[in-house]
């Protein structure tokens, strides 16, 4: 049976946003390489250090792998293949957004002071989330009878989402929220109280860029909503792994980077990630105080020590 023309042109977006997403990845990722040698891989090994080059890296390979699909180089008319994929981009689509969203609660954890309790029951029940994702997808690819579209015309793996599985997204809505409300809620409070620790433009850049990945974030869960209800059964549903996935990728990429960038106003490479591996260490020890207050004396300090070694 021969395409029809709607199908046709459904199709040819869902390849248009695959390559954009693609492209996207790999040019923020060449353009940002110089900053990853210098902040990241210059500086120790912590949680940070590791969660963004496995997101880095990971999404990646995974959409090069994606875009290879989506060229129709992979599936050579075969359904155990599609099956296959379906299953390793649905894992992939997860723990790519995990990763990210636990980096960024990694980072928002030093600018609400350290306060464990909060922080972990978000991580503990993000993680549960997941869990219950993965098991939720493995179960439903493989009993239930998924019907692979003109997989002989295309050589490209048509499928489609269940009816409900869009519901699956609310809670990544609502951690975002929740992180950003906190989020801004700090730094307001940083803001009016501490202004005279903390210089201006490191205040600036983390509301900007709380700001900016909240909006990311939310475009991204909108979008992947609408696909997975209005296009569940097109080939635009597949716009939520090939396109959503890389825009937040990068959007939590870029608060790291452009946080350890401020080591030239503020603080050294090491001195950050020094500061968050006392941070981390803070779940072992009883509630604390504001981490923030000492990031600012320790700033200031380093800020007089550079200026006498420069006069």
């Amino acid at each position: 049976m021969p395409l029809s023309v709607q199908f046709a042109q459904d199709l040819w977006v869902r390849s248009a946003f695959a390559a954009a997403g693609h492209s996207f990845l790999v040019y923020d990722y060449f353009l940002t390489f110089n900053d990853e040698i210098s902040y990241i891989w210059n500086s120790p090994w912590t949680v940070v250090k590791v969660l963004f080059l496995v997101n880095r890296y990971g999404n990646l390979v995974g959409q090069t792998y994606i875009r290879l699909e989506e060229a129709g180089l992979f599936a050579y008319h075969s359904k155990s293949f599609c099956l296959s994929f379906a299953l390793l981009t649905s894992y992939f689509m997860i723990l790519s957004s995990a990763s990210i969203h636990i980096l960024v609660l990694v980072r928002a954890w030093a600018i609400w002071g350290t306060r464990k309790r909060v922080t972990q029951i978000l991580i503990m029940g993000y993680i549960g989330y997941v869990l219950m994702l993965i098991g939720g997808t493995t179960y439903g690819i493989h009993n239930k009878q998924v019907h692979f579209k003109y997989l002989n015309l295309v050589n490209i793996c048509l499928g489609g989402m269940p009816k409900y599985v869009w519901l699956s997204d609310v809670a990544s809505f609502v951690l975002d929220t929740l992180v950003f409300g906190l989020t801004m809620r700090s730094l307001w409070k940083y803001s009016r109280e501490f202004h005279y620790l903390y210089p201006s433009g490191l205040l600036h850049i983390l509301v900007r860029d709380a700001m900016m990945f909240f909006v990311v974030s939310i475009f991204s869960d909108a979008l992947t909503i609408v696909s997975w209800t209005a296009y569940a059964q097109d080939p635009r549903y597949f716009l939520a792994k090939a396109f959503s996935i890389p825009l937040l990728s990068v959007a939590g990429q870029r608060l790291v980077l452009n946080l350890k960038r401020l080591k030239t106003r503020t603080y050294t490479t090491r001195d950050l990630s020094r500061e968050i591996d006392r941070q981390l260490e803070g779940f072992a020890e009883p509630d604390c105080s504001i981490a923030l207050d000492d990031m600012g004396e320790s700033g200031q300090e380093a800020s007089e020590s550079g200026n006498s070694n420069h006069s």
